[in-house]
Order: C-alpha cells, then structure tokens, then sequence
C-alpha cells in the first residue's frame, strides 16, 4: 500500500504547479498612482503612474528618477484599465499603489464606476488615499507630477502630505478606498474627499490641496472650504490630536498667539426634545502653547483663562460652518443618523424614510471646552535689549 502512494505521488509531481501566478520583475513596475476620469466623449479614462527604469552609470551611481504616466480609454474602468496595454509592455503591481485621483468630470456625474471598479478588484488596497481633482483633470495633475522628481512630488508624496496637514494645520482629513467604500453603503453617513488643485501663483505649476469634496449618494455635490474642514476635523477625524489656533490681537502688546491642539475627543449624541429630535456637539481640546508675536508675558496664569475662551470661540465657530455647509448641502457627512441608529434606535426607524427632508432642518448645540497645558517651553517672551 505504501508503495502505491509513493508511486501516485511521483505521477502528480509533474502536475503540480508551484506558483500559479509567477511574474518576472523585468516584465513588471510599481504602480505609485491609478486614476480614473471622465473624457468630454463620454469615455472613461484610466491612469498609471510610475518611475521611468534608468541604469546605473559605469560609476554606480543612478540618473534622477523620473515620473511617467500611462493612459488607457474604454466604456467601464477595466476596459480602460486593459487598454493600457496597447501603449505599455509591461504589468502594473497594482497592490504597491497607495494614492488615487478621481477626475472632477467624474466625481460630479457618477462615482460608480468607481466603486465599482474597487469592490471588484482584488489586486488594489482598501489602503490607498483617495483624492478629487478640482478646477484640472487627472492628466493635468498627472503631468504637473510627472514634471517633477520621484523624491520631490509625486502621487505617493500627496499620501504623506495630506498626514502631515492634518497633524500639523488641522484640516483636509484624509480617507482611503475602503473607508470611501464604507461610508457610501452605510445608511446615516456621506464620505467627504480632500480636493487637490493645481497652483500657477508662483509661476511654477505645484499641486495644492484646497478644499475637501462634499458626496450625496453617487456623486460630488459641494465642497468644504478651509475653515469648514478645520471643523469637519473636529468632528469626524479618526486621529485625535493636530492642528493650530491662532489667536489675533489677545492683549495690548501682542500681534498673536499660536496654540497647538495635541489631542482632542468629541462626540455627537442625539436627543430628543419636545418631541423634535436634536443633536448635542460636545467637544474636548487639550491645547500646548506653542509661539506670541509680541513682548508682553501673555503665558501666565492670569492669562490662560482668556485663552482658553479664545481658542473654545474659535473652535466652535469652525464646527458651526461645518454643521451648516453640511445642512445646506443635504448631506450627512457628520454622521448624525449613524449616530442616532446607534443611541436612539426606535427614533431612526421612523425618520430613515425621510432622513433627506429631515436632515437639513435638525437643530443642534455646540459644547466646546479648551484647556491649556503646560507646554515645557520657555514662559517668558523674548525681551530686546
């Protein structure tokens, strides 16, 4: 008997495959970048961007690298995608890919064939950073990318960008494909995409982000403006700490102050009055001193009360814009009837049928509380002889 399982195992091996879906790196590249837009015939564009193979030198060392973007055209997102083929030799490692453009053209119509595309493919990442053209196509933000060094800008130097503006300044929270994908289907919330542009002010074509754009069901319908975004930061950030407040004129002898979020927590609660569902904004804020633009000793404790009132105003001032772009676009992009599935269940099994009348017309409160902490820098303004 062991000898006739050895003897069926040696006529298998040649059967057996090791690697069904081997393919040699010459034959592949990495795929930084795949956008998908709109073309003015009705056709769906499809983009690739990589890095230009240079050799070496006879020294060793390497030419600067550069970036390059392919494009393919078709009726639906994977026609486009194969099409590409027709001008490329090689297969894109599309899992390497973690930053998407999507075409204004696009976004404004349908943002199907998108998710479509995503929900289908399972060579890219539910990781990948998601990003809306704005006033310039995906090939114009291509080219101006293209233009530059892979170590200076690219499409995956937008990923770090965007982490480091909502750390530092505060705004434009980034999302990726699959936190899109989930905020599309769940009923009680939108998604909102950081908007990208390109800047000509200086003379020299740079990409900016400006804006985040504002989702209703399949398409983009608005955008938020910067200070919006500071308050849609407050509310629906999934990190809990960055940005600035900066605080105009506080006393006589100082320009301004610069104070520093280093962590935050907020939460959004439905409540029920008089019959008529409301919304309770509570927002907590630890802040750290960071800089005045002055020479009187502002940092002290007689002053920390009149900050801390200051940077609470400001604060609340940002999420009321929020709140109130959100409303007047119809869009629960704050996640309110999330919210009030989840803490007031009975109450959103009668107002989901109508959550479209009803969302625009909910009132809320606004509840901020700042407290300054000790920042370990130095407490005394500079002082000029």
């Amino acid at each position: 008997m062991k000898r006739i399982l050895i003897l069926i195992i040696l006529i298998l091996l040649p059967l057996h495959s090791g690697c069904y879906n081997l393919l040699e790196i010459n034959d592949a590249v990495v795929a930084q970048n795949f956008s998908v837009d709109l073309l003015e015939n009705g056709q769906l564009a499809f983009y690739a961007q990589t890095t230009e193979p240079i050799p070496r030198t006879e020294t060793g060392e390497a030419a600067p690298t550069h970036n390059i973007t392919v494009m393919g055209t078709g009726n639906t997102a994977v026609e486009a995608a194969r099409n590409m083929f027709l001008y490329f030799p090689r297969i894109f490692l599309w899992i390497h890919s973690n930053t998407m453009f999507i075409g204004e053209n696009l976004a404004d119509q349908d943002l199907t064939h998108v998710t479509d595309f995503l929900i289908r493919n399972r060579n890219t990442r539910l990781q990948t950073y998601v990003f809306v053209t704005h006033d310039a196509t995906v090939e114009e933000v291509l080219e101006v990318l293209d233009e530059n060094s892979f170590g200076s800008c690219s499409a995956r130097c937008i990923s770090q960008q965007v982490e480091m503006i909502e750390k530092d300044l505060g705004y434009y929270v980034p999302i990726q494909t699959g936190e899109l994908l989930e905020d599309m289907v769940t009923p009680g919330i939108e998604p909102v995409i950081p908007q990208v542009v390109i800047d000509k002010a200086s003379g020299q074509e740079k990409i900016k982000f400006q804006g985040m754009a504002v989702v209703k069901s399949n398409k983009v319908i608005g955008s938020l403006n910067e200070m919006e975004s500071q308050g849609y930061h407050y509310l629906r950030a999934k990190r809990k700490d960055g940005g600035l407040i900066v605080i105009e004129n506080p006393v006589e002898g100082v320009d301004s102050v610069t104070l520093e979020v280093t962590s935050f927590d907020s939460k959004m609660r439905p409540e029920i009055q008089g019959g008529q569902l409301r919304m309770k904004v509570s927002i907590y804020c630890e802040l750290k001193f960071l800089e005045e633009a002055g020479t009187t000793n502002i940092y002290s404790q007689a002053n920390r009360g009149l900050l801390e009132n200051q940077a609470r105003l400001q604060i609340q001032e940002q999420v009321k814009h929020c709140i109130q772009k959100a409303q007047a676009l119809n869009s629960d992009i704050l996640g309110w009837g999330l919210s009030t599935w989840r803490y007031e269940p009975d109450v959103w099994d009668r107002v989901d049928p109508l959550w479209d009348e009803v969302f625009s017309h909910i009132p809320s409160s606004i509840e901020v509380k700042a407290v300054l902490r000790k920042s370990q820098m130095s407490d005394s303004a500079f002082q000029f002889q």
